[in-house]
């Protein structure tokens, strides 16, 4: 709480002292007793401030839901409601107040915008909203809303918003069978195996977290991405990955979900192992040191004992 909001409220400026005095007495010198009527009224009025203090969830995101509708608003001002709509739509409850009262669908239609800031803000609201929702989950997938968020991930010009629809899309699909029936439906999977090969690294990240989600929780996904020569972008990731430096944390999450991901699809699918899968996967595991790396290195080790034996004396 800021000093302005103290010093327009005196009770909650009275408390602080209070609490403040009371903390710095010893603990062996405090006497607890009921509070007397003084003090009671004294903590109900600052309660009552509070309360007061506090809008409504439903009230606060119709408010904000007017702002986005009204042509006439800034942009600065719809910057500021989508934020907080996003932030109601974190709470399940009050995510499914949000599409009740017609407010996600207001949303939604933000991802067609002009301008890539509120396209990436309403992406954000997409992604809190179906995270554990099976209701907004099933309005996602059989409206309009799927669709126009793998055209952003696909065709969008501005980095951010290809990021943000890609998070918006990966809440959707995993963990949810029908979204991603709907997801390959709409030819889901070459838009995330093209975004796989972006040099956005974030975009790069998402793409793999999501893959690998749906490789784990579907497996008989993994023979399409197989066949769509995913394990051999892998490959060559880890032939990169085994030529970097590993000092800087940024790389940590790549590697290993790239390992995961090619571990989950060689269990699962015939994956054609490259000529030079030993040296680089040992190359690789010989370059990450320390315990912060233990698990990627497991991972390489595993992946060298999956890759069929030679017959021709080449290192594979």
């Amino acid at each position: 709480m800021g000093e302005d909001n103290l010093q327009s409220h005196p009770n909650w400026n009275a408390i602080l002292q209070w609490s403040l005095r009371f903390q710095d007495e010893p603990s062996e010198n405090r006497v607890l007793e009921p509070l007397d009527q003084e003090r009671r009224e004294f903590l109900m009025r600052a309660f009552e401030d509070y309360a007061a203090m506090t809008e409504d969830p439903v009230k606060s995101m119709r408010r904000h839901l007017e702002v986005i509708k009204n042509p006439a608003s800034s942009k600065e001002d719809c910057v500021v409601a989508l934020e907080e709509i996003a932030f109601h739509a974190e709470d399940i409850d009050e995510a499914n107040d949000l599409y009740l009262m017609g407010g996600l669908q207001v949303c939604c239609a933000y991802i067609k915008h002009y301008d890539p800031e509120l396209q990436s803000l309403a992406c954000e609201v997409i992604a809190s909203a179906v995270q554990n929702n099976e209701k907004i989950v099933q309005f996602a997938s059989e409206t309009f809303v799927l669709s126009d968020l793998l055209k952003l991930v696909d065709t969008a010009q501005h980095e951010m918003v290809r990021v943000k629809s890609l998070l918006a899309v990966s809440c959707l699909v995993r963990g949810n069978k029908g979204a991603l029936e709907k997801f390959n439906e709409l030819d889901g999977y070459n838009v995330i195996v093209r975004s796989l090969q972006s040099p956005v690294p974030k975009l790069q990240l998402k793409s793999l977290f999501l893959l690998s989600s749906i490789c784990l929780d579907s497996p008989d996904q993994c023979k399409v991405y197989n066949s769509m020569g995913v394990p051999q972008q892998l490959f060559a990731m880890c032939s990169k990955f085994s030529t970097e430096d590993h000092t800087a944390e940024t790389h940590d999450a790549s590697i290993l979900i790239t390992l995961k991901l090619l571990h989950t699809l060689a269990i699962h699918s015939k994956v054609d192992f490259p000529h030079d899968a030993l040296t680089s996967f040992t190359s690789l595991r010989d370059s990450l040191g320390g315990d912060r790396f233990k698990e990627e290195r497991t991972f390489c080790t595993l992946l060298i004992k999956l890759r069929p034996p030679s017959t021709d004396g080449v290192d594979r």
